[in-house]
């Protein structure tokens, strides 16, 4: 999607909103840490990808994310009612969900990067 200035403003009051909605009134329990990482609408305002990841257990495991799809793809069409309640939009964009996974995948290689600190300086040590 191409950004333009009013679809970019669009999905910046979208992100914060549905954060918002999510923490405050989506009480279904795979929506738990769920972090709206961008939103990108097209330029005709009819849709908005959101982009998410999750926190928990398993800091963002595959099952958790999967789980979470499901939670948000159940909840987007009361989602979508309360976003054209609180924007006033003439057309509420049609919500789209997709797993961002680039938070999960910089977090293991931090892990990996620490494991090898671990191993190095076991070494130097002996």
């Amino acid at each position: 999607m191409v950004d333009y200035p009013r679809s970019v403003g669009v999905a910046e009051l979208i992100q914060n909103e549905l954060g918002e909605l999510l923490l405050r009134h989506v009480k279904d329990p795979r929506v738990r840490g769920v972090r709206i990482t961008r939103v990108e609408v097209s330029p005709d305002l009819g849709q908005a990808k959101a982009h998410f990841s999750r926190y928990g257990e398993e800091r963002g495991g595959e099952e958790e994310l999967e789980e979470g799809l499901r939670g948000l793809e159940r909840a987007a069409g009361f989602l979508q009612g309360k976003l054209g309640e609180r924007l006033r939009l003439r057309r509420t964009p049609q919500l789209r969900f997709y797993i961002d996974r680039s938070l999960a995948q910089s977090d293991h290689i931090e892990r990996l990067i620490q494991g090898l600190r671990e191993e190095s300086a076991g070494e130097g040590g002996a």
